[in-house]
């Protein structure tokens, strides 16, 4: 189990890119709408199935400077130098 819950990477689903765990949405999606300037509510607006809780640990990552895919090594190697704790990445 990855240590961001919020985040799943599977070779069949969206070609294996980092998804919203539980969805199909692509975290991309999620910067490119807060690269244009939509706000997190209003990204949730358009995506109901993503909960506010994975939203925000997404976030975290993108404040953190984090690119899509450093967020799928994390996932994929199981974050082995970083957790989550609180929703905040932390060194391990």
């Amino acid at each position: 189990m990855s240590r961001l819950s919020s985040i799943s990477v599977s070779p069949e689903i969206q070609d294996g890119a980092p998804v919203f765990s539980g969805t199909r949405i692509r975290i991309e999606t999620f910067y490119d709408f807060l690269r244009i300037g939509v706000s997190v509510n209003e990204f949730l607006d358009e995506f109901p199935s993503i909960t506010r809780d994975q939203a925000l640990e997404v976030y975290d990552l993108v404040k953190q400077q984090y690119t899509p895919d450093q967020i799928a090594a994390l996932v994929d190697n199981n974050g082995p130098h970083t957790n989550i704790t609180s929703g905040r990445l932390a060194a391990a």
